[in-house]
């Protein structure tokens, strides 16, 4: 019986702890991504004094948006919103009740976006393909991977065009990006997230990577295209 006793107060003991420490976990800061990033680069502009002030703010106004964000069961949806867009809006919405007006606060969103992809890696992970054996091959594979899982239909609407040895072709025809930032009322800041795709895979080699239309800009679908690069291909540019 002591021993019953002992092991049942040991389990109690156990699940409060458990408790609190769930507790303490899901009242923690939560630090915005990228926004070391985004002080770095408005401290090149505004000096470092103005830019800690301005990254304070801007972690504020993200802190408020997590707490009344929209709420997805989908995981990647859920990813998308609070590492992408929200992160986003925060910024561009704390420059302009700076003053910035929209042409200057896009601006800035675009050098913080292509420092984030610098200083992350993640340029540098995708730039990886560049120096393996076939990377249209591997690019194949991992781009039905991310429509599969990171793209999911939930938020996304893809036609496929073309998925052979030599091309990878499909068009978007929603977006999740499109629609969240419309509700939150800056659909302009979707066009200035899509340069990401450009600057990711821009100048992969091996890779020719082209989109003409995107959502974000008015047009009827994002047509995503990618082609295999072929050794008559660099001859004649290099001509």
């Amino acid at each position: 019986m002591k021993d019953k006793r002992v092991f049942l107060a040991g389990l109690t003991a156990g699940a409060i702890g458990g408790l609190l420490v769930g507790q303490r976990l899901a009242t923690r800061p939560r630090r915005m991504p990228y926004l070391d990033v985004g002080q770095e680069v408005l401290a090149e502009k505004r000096g470092k004094v103005q830019a800690a002030l301005l990254a304070a703010r801007v972690q504020a106004r993200y802190d408020e948006l997590y707490a009344r964000r929209l709420r997805f069961r989908q995981p990647a949806l859920r990813q998308h919103l609070e590492g992408g867009i929200l992160p986003a809006l925060a910024l561009y919405q704390t420059l302009r009740e700076e003053g910035d007006d929209q042409e200057a606060a896009l601006a800035e969103i675009d050098q913080i976006l292509a420092a984030m992809l610098e200083r992350s890696g993640r340029r540098q992970l995708v730039q990886i393909l560049g120096r393996l054996p076939d990377p249209f091959a591997v690019l194949r594979i991992a781009n039905r991977w991310a429509i599969k899982h990171r793209y999911p239909p939930e938020g996304w609407r893809f036609e496929w065009v073309e998925d052979s040895d030599h091309r990878i072709a499909y068009d978007a025809r929603e977006c999740f990006y499109v629609n969240v930032l419309t509700a939150y009322g800056a659909p302009e800041l979707t066009a200035h997230l899509c340069v990401i795709d450009d600057l990711l895979y821009g100048d992969l080699p091996g890779i020719a990577w082209e989109r003409t239309k995107t959502l974000s800009r008015g047009d009827d679908r994002c047509d995503f295209r990618f082609r295999r690069v072929t050794a008559s291909d660099v001859s004649k540019k290099q001509r």
